[in-house]
């Protein structure tokens, strides 16, 4: 992990030459902030804690050294210094060394100098943290992760136990906690956490697994929730809040199923991922425990076809308030059908890819919409699910107001409302004349317009779509033959058949049986 490192100095090109001049991450630093006057620099060092310092001497309001003075006096634990001055009088070199400061470098500042200065700082501040987080604390996190994730033998699940020193341990349980709407470094919300915890000058080992995306999961242990007496709501609102207020963002905790024997980790572990699938079920004003939730079990299903249909028909038509209607439904039936977390992640997914593929099918380029590469990235980030919902309508309006000028541009509108008709009505007794009499368009033309959009006669994308259909009934029914093709609009059954294998090159009594063979060998040991 970086140290932080706070720049003081009242001429803001000195600041901005030793942020380029230095290689700070190859020292073991970053710089934080910066500061023009001892001032705000004290400041921002009593509320932010930064591991070093670098001042000027002279600057207005307070000074270089009375700025080290205030803050070696006042802080319990203060940062290391280095001073950068353009005055060489022996006299602020005596009152350097008597504030501990690390080193007295003179203008102009030689780079191999300071950098070496710096790796000595870091060495120093390194040997002082190895000894709040000892070989031990590894160990038990090393542990803690093993007993998480892999199936061990009892000797060796027992010795990570030890690890662990947790057998007196009562109460406990895992917490998922989740970063909504901004990008966090994980290191630095680990340090964060532990700090929560433990106080300034942690000692004890918080055991961290970091699941990605902005969620870090930690095991919560009675001695961390003494204040609470033990009570782990209370505890989570309180760590909730904290975070809440430091990262000015929203944040959500997932909590699984309270344990008081160490040996059940594994269960409390597992529940807590279980809790996260509820995100978009409960009110994230308060953590959600696994077991206390509205509901007591998540869907992982697909929404209903006609809001799919619903919204594309919309989106076609470029009706912005027609299409916030269907979004508003959607999302409606997230909640009101227990939707998974997973499972609204796949609904949306399935009607984000569908635009770009309408638009791509249209020969438009989907890389012209600017918020594109917001929605395909929406799952990089933890959001709430009224973010999500904005994120959604903002790329689908801008989505249709392409697809409508597409249309235009290529006077397919009414031949994708034909596909459409067809896709819904292929059961019926259609023909490309029936059709063209409903959509008021000339048989011939309408039937060069459609092989020309979607390259193939329109009498062929029928049979394509009954056939498909077919296969789909042979397999998940046990309907006669002659059923299926009356149910997927063929009059003649025998007439199917020989479509069917024109098509597929077996019957559909052979396709059946191949499939159930299939079946049969996948269940064989």
């Amino acid at each position: 992990m970086a140290y932080k490192v706070f720049l003081v100095d009242d001429d803001r090109f000195v600041r901005k030459g030793l942020i380029n001049l230095i290689d700070w991450e190859g020292c073991g630093f970053e710089v934080c902030a910066e500061a023009d006057n001892g001032e705000d620099a004290l400041e921002y060092i009593q509320a932010n804690h930064p591991d070093l310092v670098i001042t000027d001497i002279k600057m207005p309001v307070l000074d270089g050294l009375e700025l080290i003075k205030q803050t070696v006096e006042t802080k319990k634990s203060p940062p290391n210094f280095i001073i950068i001055t353009g005055y060489s009088d022996f006299k602020y070199a005596q009152r350097a060394v008597k504030y501990s400061v690390d080193d007295f470098i003179l203008k102009p500042v030689d780079k191999d100098e300071i950098e070496e200065t710096l790796k000595k700082v870091a060495e120093k501040k390194k040997r002082k943290l190895q000894v709040d987080r000892n070989r031990n604390n590894i160990l038990a996190t090393t542990a803690f992760n093993e007993l998480l994730t892999e199936e061990l033998e009892e000797a060796h699940r027992h010795d990570c136990m030890k690890k662990l020193n947790i057998n007196q341990t009562t109460g406990m349980a895992y917490m998922i906690i989740e970063i909504n709407n901004i990008i966090v470094n994980v290191a630095k919300l680990r340090d964060i956490i532990s700090k929560m915890l433990h106080g300034e000058h942690y000692h004890s080992s918080t055991l961290f697994r970091d699941h990605g995306n902005n969620r870090i999961g930690i095991l919560v242990k009675s001695e961390e929730m003494k204040q609470f007496n033990g009570n782990i709501i209370h505890f989570s609102e309180a760590l909730k809040k904290q975070l809440t207020n430091s990262l000015n963002t929203e944040v959500s905790l997932y909590i699984g199923k309270i344990i008081n024997n160490p040996n059940d980790i594994k269960e409390t572990y597992d529940t807590a991922i279980k809790a996260l699938q509820f995100k978009y079920l409960e009110s994230l004003e308060s953590p959600i425990i696994y077991g206390k939730t509205k509901v007591s079990n998540v869907n992982y299903i697909e929404l209903d076809q006609t809001i799919y249909q619903t919204l594309f028909e919309y989106i076609e038509e470029n009706q912005p308030s027609q299409i916030k209607n269907a979004i508003d439904k959607m999302f409606e039936q997230f909640q009101d059908k227990a939707f998974a977390k997973d499972a609204v992640k796949t609904s949306i997914n399935r009607v984000v890819h569908e635009v770009i593929k309408t638009i791509q099918t249209m020969e438009g380029d989907e890389k012209n919409l600017s918020f594109l590469q917001n929605m395909l990235n929406w799952e990089n980030k933890p959001r709430t699910l009224q973010v999500i919902k904005g994120i959604f309508f903002d790329f689908i309006l801008e989505a249709a107001a392409l697809i409508n000028q597409l249309n235009k541009e290529s006077g397919t509108v009414h031949i994708r409302r034909i596909k459409k008709y067809v896709d819904m009505h292929y059961k019926e007794d259609i023909t490309l004349k029936s059709i063209a009499n409903q959509f008021f368009m000339n048989p011939v033309y309408m039937g060069q317009l459609f092989k020309k959009t979607y390259g193939m006669y329109f009498k062929d994308y029928l049979l394509q779509v009954r056939i498909k259909e077919a296969k789909k009934k042979l397999r998940q029914t046990d309907m006669r033959v002659y059923q299926v093709a009356e149910v997927v609009g063929f009059s003649n059954s025998d007439y199917f058949v020989t479509q069917f294998e024109k098509i597929t090159g077996m019957t559909p009594t052979q396709y059946r049986k191949k499939i159930l063979r299939k079946m049969d060998e996948m269940e064989l040991p």
